[in-house]
């Protein structure tokens, strides 16, 4: 595997997907369907790594995708666009994402795969609902978890139902690093996420953005350095690959300060 096929690997994934998404009406009025890299890149470590892929591999990987289309268009809606007609639209084209999710599975009569992504999805889901109900003074690392659960869930559930389960942690790792950089900037912009209101109103941390930014990354070098050190066991060792697959999490540290090991 070299950086160049493993872009290219994403990028045919998510063509497929697309593919299989397209409604006239919705790429219209919602655009193309929004799959994260980082997710592609996460269903496709087995095969990026030189694992037997099968067909059945290959359409649940789409599938998941699918599934990841339809969390990226509902949690794009804002609460001041959820009733204009784009906000509408935006909620059908997550429903109908979901919807070809289940026929790919339902065809395929994975029902192992379904009930496992059907846990994922609802554990998420409980997880979100927990962020806007969060009280003051909670643990910050309950918080922290739930990132993970909501960032990973639904790849974790693919991989490990699949076979894969040797690619479970590098997935949920690079994943819930690539979350935790993503809120620090947000934090930094004066931005807020239901993550980031939760997670200043946490114990420890009592509303100073400045102890807020250095949990964050800590938290996220800590899941950089488990993603490398992960990666590193599947047989790469050094050069391109692991550093490719670091890329891909938008994690640009030199390997040296990836410590994987919490303060």
């Amino acid at each position: 595997m070299n950086p160049t096929s493993l872009h290219t690997e994403v990028k045919q994934l998510n063509d497929e997907i697309s593919r299989l998404l397209a409604n006239r009406t919705l790429l219209k009025h919602t655009g193309r369907p929004v799959i994260p890299v980082p997710v592609l890149a996460s269903l496709l470590l087995p095969k990026l790594f030189g694992e037997r892929w099968e067909e059945k591999d290959r359409l649940s990987a789409v599938a998941a995708g699918a599934l990841y289309a339809a969390f990226t268009a509902h949690d794009s809606i804002g609460r001041e666009a959820s009733e204009s007609r784009q906000g509408q639209l935006t909620v059908l084209a997550g429903d109908y994402y979901s919807g070809v999710h289940y026929r790919i599975l339902a065809e395929m009569e994975d029902i192992p795969l379904i009930r496992r992504l059907s846990k994922s999805v609802t554990e998420m889901s409980e997880r979100k609902i927990r962020l806007y109900e969060h009280r003051e003074g909670d643990s910050p690392e309950q918080l922290l978890s739930y990132v993970e659960t909501i960032e990973a869930g639904t790849v974790s559930a693919f991989l490990m139902e699949r076979g894969y389960g040797q690619y479970e942690a590098a997935a949920r790792h690079g994943l819930t690093a690539c979350r935790l950089g993503a809120e620090s900037i947000t934090l930094r912009d004066g931005g807020r996420t239901p993550f980031l209101d939760a997670f200043l109103r946490s114990g420890g941390i009592h509303g100073d953005t400045a102890v807020a930014a250095r949990t964050l990354d800590r938290c996220r070098l800590f899941h950089a350095g488990r993603l490398i050190e992960e990666t590193a066991t599947f047989g790469y060792r050094t050069g391109d690959p692991v550093s490719a697959i670091a890329g891909i999490y938008g994690i640009t540290e030199p390997a040296s300060i990836q410590t994987g090991k919490k303060d």
